[in-house]
């Protein structure tokens, strides 16, 4: 089951960042928009390198996660020592670059948001709307 979520969170991520950049490319986007969508893909894998590699949050007293948005290692409170519970390595390397696609996906969002409320108000303004 986590390998199936893992394949998900990846294939969506995948599939923001490659119908953003088609976007850009169909509609013949100027530097700015390339130099925003590079800038944000950037600090994207940054912070999803951060987030997949060194982030751990504690959802209660007793429990914490490691890795985020798909949490990759839990850790358990017992008896005064943190107790670890590391997800198979079929899931774990995969579940890594998933996040960190993830994350950069949801970085460059805007990006694909702008682009697609942009050519919507060009296009009412061709038709007479």
């Amino acid at each position: 089951m986590g390998l199936l979520i893992v394949i998900i969170v990846f294939a969506l991520g995948c599939w923001t960042l490659f119908a953003t950049f088609r976007r850009l490319r169909r509609f013949h986007a100027g530097c700015a928009w390339w130099s925003t969508y590079i800038c944000l893909a950037l600090s994207g894998v940054i912070l999803g390198y951060w987030l997949a590699f060194q982030f751990e949050y504690q959802v209660s007293p007793e429990f914490r996660f490691a890795s985020f948005p798909i949490p990759l290692c839990f850790f358990h409170l017992e008896n005064g020592q943190w107790v670890d519970f590391i997800t198979p390595e079929i899931v774990m390397y995969p579940g890594l670059l998933a996040n960190i696609v993830a994350i950069t996906a949801i970085v460059v969002l805007p990006i694909m948001i702008a682009s697609l409320l942009l050519h919507r108000q060009c296009h009412k303004n061709d038709i007479g709307v």
